[in-house]
């Protein structure tokens, strides 16, 4: 039997049943329960706080390139950061950016001060909440990891007492290969301290010239798309397997691989979240057939109850 959900407080300003797939880039998915863009943290605090309060899960929306939604939407408190922590401030090699500061905006800011070390940045349609969650990089191994210094998050106080606000350091948190210990935590991500490196804006931004100009001969960067789907296996290319198993072109649906990057899925806008996971569990299936390599998302599913077999697989 489905739940009855709550009224929301009107000082907390929610919407309901925002469509989520115009917050996304594959623009697939259902609406959102509630949807919340709070004008600053004190806003955001009241939010997650009566969210917490009617056992309602909260769920971080930041570039959404990284997410698949479900068709049926998400029983969730949506927050969007973008006015509550949509701001960055620079200090000499440092800078200090909120959640929702989307990566190429923080890179060109970055360039016009003779600053390097977030030229790989330019190509990646995510914000800086989302890269601390997956440790997002590039092919090269190049990912904001070894850039933290420090991350400003709020921390949920156990039996539901409240909310903490406080910096971890660097160290205190494990960057892996597109994860890192945020992810899964509890915590939200506020914003990170990058530590950069002085180089001349002319050499920045022309290597961000090139890696923008390699991404979109490589990439299908002009249809809808989540990015990358899979995460690479030890030692080889998701990509790589995808296509000598014979998947490029292979469709579920109105969701198809890409003849132009057998790592990515893309439709011309009729695809469903069901097409895409389908579409994603046959890869698999086939990937495993050729190689004997089980490939895991890199993408997040967003949805109510069990997931689809495609991410029950990876887990």
């Amino acid at each position: 039997m489905a739940r009855t959900l709550p009224e929301a407080p009107a000082a907390l300003g929610l919407a309901r049943d925002e469509p989520l797939a115009r917050h996304t880039y594959l623009r697939v998915g259902g609406p959102a329960a509630y949807f919340a863009t709070p004008p600053d943290v004190d806003a955001l605090v009241a939010t997650v706080t009566w969210a917490r309060s009617e056992g309602l899960p909260v769920r971080v929306i930041g570039g959404g390139s990284n997410v698949l939604v479900a068709d049926e939407g998400v029983t969730a408190v949506v927050v969007s950061l973008r006015s509550a922590c949509g701001a960055f401030a620079f200090d000499g090699a440092r800078v200090t950016a909120g959640a929702a500061v989307m990566l190429p905006r923080l890179a060109h800011a970055a360039a016009e001060r003779d600053l390097g070390g977030l030229e790989f940045a330019i190509g990646i349609p995510g914000a800086v909440g989302g890269a601390l969650q997956s440790n997002a990089g590039i092919g090269d191994g190049r990912s904001i990891g070894a850039l933290v210094e420090s991350v400003d998050v709020l921390r949920p106080e156990p039996a539901g007492s409240g909310w903490r606000r406080l910096t971890l350091a660097a160290a205190a948190i494990r960057f892996a290969y597109r994860e890192t210990s945020l992810r899964g935590s509890g915590d939200l991500v506020l914003a990170a301290t990058l530590r950069l490196t002085p180089r001349p804006r002319r050499e920045v931004e022309e290597e961000m010239r090139r890696l923008l100009e390699a991404r979109q001969a490589t990439q299908p960067t002009a249809t809808p798309n989540a990015g990358s789907i899979f995460r690479n296996p030890p030692g080889d290319y998701a990509g790589r397997l995808i296509e000598a198993a014979g998947c490029k072109g292979l469709a579920a649906g109105a969701a198809r691989v890409s003849e132009m990057h057998a790592n990515f899925i893309v439709h011309d806008g009729r695809a469903t979240a069901a097409d895409v996971a389908a579409l994603m569990a046959e890869v698999q299936r086939r990937v495993r057939a050729h190689a004997g390599v089980a490939l895991v998302p890199e993408i997040e599913w967003w949805g109510d109850g069990e997931p689809p077999a495609a991410f029950r697989a990876a887990a």
